[in-house]
């Protein structure tokens, strides 16, 4: 994918079109830009996008280092009223998007402060991009590793109450990535980048289903979007290794386009399955228990050969040998289900009871379920042809020197089998875990 490709597609979401999904695709970002020797230049960026006075930098102190001190001193250099609010991290201690740090964002932020910009990767940009939206004003992004899908995006996910929960935010006004910072980003954000991309083969195939299955909205230009992604980095995975500034240009902006195709959907289902609700059940556990195994994007990146794992046994049934009278017995009825889950996630049950209500199944409903699916076997089967082997992803992770499973972030053996079997109620969309305990795989 060339810098062309991206230019192209931004100019027709910014004109506007109608799509063959039904809605019109609109898109309010007004520059991306990834390119070299980009910093320097930010003062005139914002005095372009009409900018010209206050503006307050959200960045970390590791993100201050790779671009926030030059960025604060191109700024103040050229005029610009700058304050900054920057976070503590250490090697043992990140930065989490949760209550503390929204509250203290919102204190910080001055109300004379035009434009907030976001200087650092996913959860300074996730922080930045809630408060914005709170408090109306514009923000800008300035990537620092491209290590996540959500810089375009238009939800924020954030931690409340120990749990991940996904709010509505404000896409970025502008998003400025300097090639020379992407380059030298951490070996393992680039990893966790990488991985978050490869997460979107399950995501694409989840989306399917759930349309084939249960008629859900779906847009494939929104996809198309994702397979270019896809495309351009699944080719070389070992040259994101050795840091080829062509192949770091390509995850960015692979990466951006995820967001954006997110923002065509109106949410994150072209980028988000089953893999992200192991993703995010292993990062709720590791906030419960006061642990923590690595970013986002690496978890998404080791979950996806175990889901892929899961559609090979689920595509591999032979349908005349499923009896689905049955595989009623052998399921349990909805209150059952409700004291199984709230036995296992405690004080966050409720929450996650009420976002899951449609996946606790009478046994009539799931005996329908399943003869549903069966009805439609021959076009889930035909319609994900196209999807990898585990194997092929698992080799693509080796190639970038990323874990290749996830007992190799050290995440306990029981994380990962409970996860198989309760992260699926996470979220209310229907995934191949829904599919792979309706049909006895599970």
């Amino acid at each position: 994918m060339k810098l062309g490709q991206l230019s192209r597609h931004l100019a027709a979401l910014r004109e506007g079109y109608a799509c063959n999904c039904g809605r019109t695709h609109k898109a309010s970002i007004v520059d991306i830009q990834v390119r070299s020797n980009l910093l320097a230049s930010i003062p005139d960026k914002l005095r372009g996008l009409g900018l010209e006075r206050a503006v307050h930098l959200v960045a970390d102190t590791n993100t201050m280092l790779a671009a926030g001190q030059v960025v604060e001193g191109a700024l103040e250099g050229a005029g610009f009223d700058v304050t900054k609010t920057v976070y503590s991290t250490t090697t043992h201690q990140d930065l989490v998007p949760d209550e503390k740090s929204l509250a203290r964002l919102i204190l910080e932020i001055p109300i004379s402060a035009e434009a907030i910009l976001a200087i650092g990767s996913g959860t300074i940009t996730d922080l930045v991009r809630a408060i914005a939206y709170r408090l109306g004003r514009p923000f800008v992004s300035v990537p620092t590793a491209p290590s996540m899908d959500g810089y375009a995006s238009t939800v924020a996910p954030l931690i409340v109450g120990g749990f991940k929960r996904t709010f509505p935010a404000s896409p970025p006004l502008a998003i400025y990535a300097d090639l020379d910072v992407l380059c030298k980003a951490p070996s393992q954000m680039i990893v966790a980048g990488f991985g978050d991309l490869l997460g979107k083969f399950t995501a694409r195939a989840d989306w399917q289903i759930s349309r084939i299955i249960h008629g859900e909205y779906y847009c494939q230009s929104s996809l198309g979007l994702i397979t270019t992604a896809l495309e351009q980095c699944s080719a070389n995975p070992e040259g994101l290794y050795r840091r080829d500034p062509s192949l770091i240009q390509g995850l960015m902006e692979g990466l951006i386009l995820s967001g954006i195709a997110i923002t065509m959907a109106g949410n994150s289902r072209p980028a988000s399955g089953a893999e992200h609700q192991l993703a995010h059940y292993w990062e709720m556990r590791s906030l419960k228990e006061g642990s923590h195994y690595h970013l986002h994007g690496t978890k998404v990146g080791v979950a996806t050969p175990l889901i892929l794992d899961i559609y090979s046994r689920v595509l591999a049934i032979d349908p005349s040998s499923i009896a689905a009278a049955a595989l009623r017995g052998n399921y349990p009825e909805p209150s059952q289900m409700e004291e199984l889950i709230r036995h296992h996630y405690g004080s966050m049950a409720e929450e996650i009871l009420r976002e899951s209500s449609g996946k606790r199944l009478t046994g009539e409903e799931r005996e329908n379920r399943i003869q549903l699916v069966l009805s439609k076997w021959d076009t889930i089967k035909s319609s994900l042809s196209w999807l990898p082997q585990a194997d092929a992803v698992t080799e693509m992770l080796s190639q970038v020197e990323g874990a290749t499973t996830p007992e190799a972030l050290g995440l306990p053996g029981e994380w990962i089998e409970e996860a198989l079997i309760y992260a699926r109620h996470l979220r209310a969309r229907y995934t191949v875990l829904d599919l792979a305990t309706e049909m006895g795989v599970i």
